[in-house]
């Protein structure tokens, strides 16, 4: 037996009023048990506050002014050790391709 569009849609109208009434009761009950929830306050004692979304901090200009310091100096020291031999500049840790030519034979 296939239902029609409209009788499918009859159905899930009654069903839907039908969980409607049982949430609507469900509201009821647990609004007497907690009262405080339908002021508004779910948020119980000690409860955390939610974290706010949003922009960044912008550092102010003394930041800037140090971190472009602090960069310099980490730059320079790695140009020196690249200088010196890549000792001390973390060689290998790059992450580099291997190569893809076949070695000549």
């Amino acid at each position: 037996m296939s239902l029609s569009g409209e009788q499918l849609k009859a159905l899930a109208r009654q069903g839907a009023a039908q969980r409607y009434q049982e949430l609507q009761k469900e509201l009821a009950a647990l609004t007497a048990t907690f009262p405080e929830l339908a002021r508004g306050g779910g948020k119980g004692r000690g409860a955390a506050a939610p974290k706010r979304a949003g922009r960044r901090r912008s550092m102010n200009a003394a930041q800037r002014k140090e971190v472009s310091e602090r960069m310099t100096r980490y730059w320079a020291a790695r140009r020196a050790a690249k200088a010196d031999g890549g000792a001390a500049a973390g060689k290998g840790k790059g992450r580099r391709r291997k190569s893809t030519k076949k070695a000549a034979e």
